[in-house]
């Protein structure tokens, strides 16, 4: 006699599993405590994986890679989850302090951004997933066109098949795909300029100051900016103002192309290049420098600064305050902010 649902058979199968229990494992909620462990997680393998001899050397920039409906969800923890990372990062340092002599970043501060997406790197991206990415320093998603030839960068992710963080090779154009919002983007500065090692120096001189992790109560956000650039298009009489809130810019000329880049400065103007110039927060010096692409003349303050290649750039010192002359017809005013 064929089996019947509520039949015996059914009912063996009720009593050996429960209707309650399924073989597949239900993914874990993302939470703040989930994401801050990723972050710590992601920091302290840096630490084994980029220190040498007495030098205590560890990722400072990291993406965090959430789905659109997560990012939403989370977005107004961020910067608590930021400063909790932090604070976090310092406990897991000091916990190494008699295996390093000294502090040795790449970077000057704690960098943090947040982007939405629903793929990244060939792989969807689950309301329940977190996705961390760390570099010593210099992630800049957004930076490569589309058309540009492929440019790798090394960071740490976990790895889907080890479910370990790993070294990787990141396409840039994998980052076009994710969604980087300004409000979920921090900067922390920080001062590891002293020796962790607390014992006694050899020489008997007297220890130095004990380092100090320099940030306010919580993050500062990037949405303030690092510079402000007010122009004037003297060929349109038109003015406006840019916040500069990336570590690096492009300024360029206003094409259909470039609107997808979100830390570009474009400018509609036919006597601007395209690209023209780059600024950058130089981090190692806490200053700002300018690169020009432009066969047309770049200036500042009156002084001429030569032309290179985007794929190499020369880098100028750019003063705090500054007037940027692009081709004798657009006018920026740069103010910095850090």
């Amino acid at each position: 006699m064929a089996n019947q649902p509520g039949g015996w058979l059914g009912k063996l199968s009720n009593l050996i599993i429960p209707p309650s229990q399924t073989d597949t494992k239900t993914a874990p909620a993302v939470t703040n405590k989930r994401i801050l462990d990723e972050l710590i997680a992601s920091f302290e393998d840096s630490i084994q994986r980029e220190s040498v001899g007495t030098s205590l050397l560890f990722n400072a920039h990291f993406l965090i890679i959430l789905h659109p409906d997560t990012y939403e969800d989370r977005q107004n923890a961020f910067p608590v989850v930021v400063n909790e990372a932090v604070q976090s990062f310092k406990a897991v340092i000091e916990s190494h302090r008699s295996a390093y002599g000294r502090v040795s970043p790449v970077a000057s501060s704690w960098f943090f951004k947040f982007g939405a997406g629903r793929e990244f790197g060939g792989e969807a991206v689950s309301p329940t997933d977190v996705k961390v990415i760390g570099a010593l320093t210099g992630i800049l998603p957004g930076n490569v066109q589309a058309n540009a030839p492929a440019e790798k960068l090394n960071v740490t992710r976990r790895v889907k098949q080890t479910n370990r963080y790993e070294k990787v090779d990141v396409d840039l154009h994998t980052f076009q795909h994710i969604d980087f919002r300004e409000p979920g983007a921090f900067v922390v500065k920080f001062n590891f300029d002293t020796p962790l090692n607390s014992s006694a120096p050899a020489s008997g001189a007297p220890l130095a100051s004990a380092t100090k992790v320099i940030h306010s109560a919580l993050p500062r956000s990037l949405e303030a900016g690092l510079a402000h650039i007010s122009y004037y298009i003297a060929e349109l009489n038109k003015e406006d103002t840019y916040v500069m809130r990336d570590r690096e810019i492009v300024i360029a000329r206003k094409d259909t192309d470039n609107q997808h880049f979100p830390n570009y400065l474009l400018l509609e103007s036919a006597y601007v290049s395209n690209p023209h110039a780059r600024i950058r927060y130089n981090e190692s010096t806490q200053s700002f420098q300018i690169a020009s692409f432009s066969r047309n003349e770049t200036r500042v303050n009156e002084r001429l600064i030569p032309r290179s290649e985007p794929a190499s750039p020369t880098w100028f010192d750019l003063p705090e305050k500054a007037q940027i002359l692009l081709n004798s017809m657009v006018t920026l005013t740069f103010q910095s902010n850090a």
